[in-house]
């Protein structure tokens, strides 16, 4: 089999791993693997630039896993880069069977990062994934063993580069003499490397969703929610997330189903209000925190009295009435009551 499997993160190393190949005739097909928490990607449009198809997959449950238990760790903030690229390279694997593929290809460059793509760390994660000698790296390939693509002819080695450390000059160089129409970033991003995302990460991974066995189907929409709008958790046990402007509404409310339950509010502008729980039906507490955060966060819009709201779940949605908040209640319209943190 002659066909190679590009993990392509959207990014331009994996991007020019695909394009470097593409000028020697070799088949590949890309796949792209979504984090549970998604990501601004660029996958969709170099897949059209190389002139390959395009499969996407999400990393799904197994990822959450291994992060908040990662065999090697992690790095800087909340990413565990070497149990995440055995993981690719699994998924990897069974789509290279799916497609008639005999080895991926990737955009690592030796040394570029310091936890997963130093060569002992390259030759470990080919190890544990089972994929000894079936990783085409072409930017570093010639400071790394012959791999069995090279090995068959199927790869030109003497076409491929040996790039090593953090440097981006050889890729935007290569960038141009290939005629990129349009230079992405230099990796495809990834959020766990984000300080400001940590925390969030941080908690989640916490959160025994074993204890309640029903709520751990809200573990994968809970965790698309994570980079969206504004958390707040209460001591009663209250995770609510309060959108920030239309385009946090419309990421929020494309997984709220799934997680517990939304207020919409309906005929005058506000956010949408979140509540990451079992319950499908609104308990009284519920009601005094989505209007409290409707009034806190819609900008001196909200009108008083009973507030009119869309109630989103599992079940579908339906009009709902909030009841107007009693006077011990008040402190809830207030943002001071909404400490801007995850952890309350």
């Amino acid at each position: 089999m002659s066909k190679g499997v590009l993990l392509l993160s959207g990014g331009l190393d994996s991007s020019l791993a695909g394009m470097i190949l593409g000028t020697m005739g070799v088949d590949l097909v890309a796949l792209h693997l979504e984090s549970p928490f998604g990501c601004d990607s660029m996958a969709e449009q170099m897949a059209r630039e190389i002139g390959i198809p395009l499969i996407v997959r999400s990393k799904g449950e197994p990822f959450l896993d291994l992060l908040a238990r990662p065999k090697y760790g992690y790095g800087k903030a909340m990413n565990p880069c070497i149990d995440c690229r055995i993981h690719m390279f699994n998924m990897g694997r069974t789509v290279m069977e799916e497609v008639g593929a005999s080895f991926l290809v990737t955009g690592e460059v030796v040394g570029q990062r310091p936890m997963s793509q130093t060569k002992r760390a390259i030759f470990s994660i080919d190890g544990d994934s089972g994929m000894e000698g079936r990783v085409l790296r072409p930017l570093s390939a010639k400071l790394l063993p012959e791999t069995i693509p090279e090995k068959e002819g199927i790869v030109d080695r003497r076409r491929l580069f040996g790039w090593a450390g953090r440097s981006r000059k050889p890729q935007l160089a290569l960038a141009k003499r290939l005629h990129l129409s349009v230079i992405p970033s230099p990796a495809g991003g990834c959020l766990l490397t984000d300080s400001h995302f940590t925390e969030r990460v941080e908690d989640f991974v916490q959160i025994d969703w074993d204890a309640r066995p029903a709520m751990g189907e809200r573990r994968l929409p809970a965790a698309s929610m994570l980079r969206f709008g504004r958390h707040f958790k209460f001591e009663e046990g209250e995770w609510v997330i309060v959108g920030r402007d239309d385009s946090d509404n419309r990421h929020l409310e494309s997984h709220i189903r799934g997680a517990g339950v939304g207020f919409r509010p309906e005929g005058f502008d506000g956010p949408l209000v979140c509540f990451v729980t079992l319950e499908q039906e609104p308990s009284w507490r519920m009601e005094a925190l989505a209007s409290g955060a409707l009034h806190a966060f819609g900008g001196g819009k909200v009108p008083s009295g009973d507030l009119s709201v869309t109630l989103l779940s599992a079940t579908g949605e339906r009009r709902h009435q909030l009841p107007a908040l009693s006077p011990d209640q008040s402190h809830l319209m207030k943002k001071e009551t909404w400490i801007p943190r995850w952890r309350r």
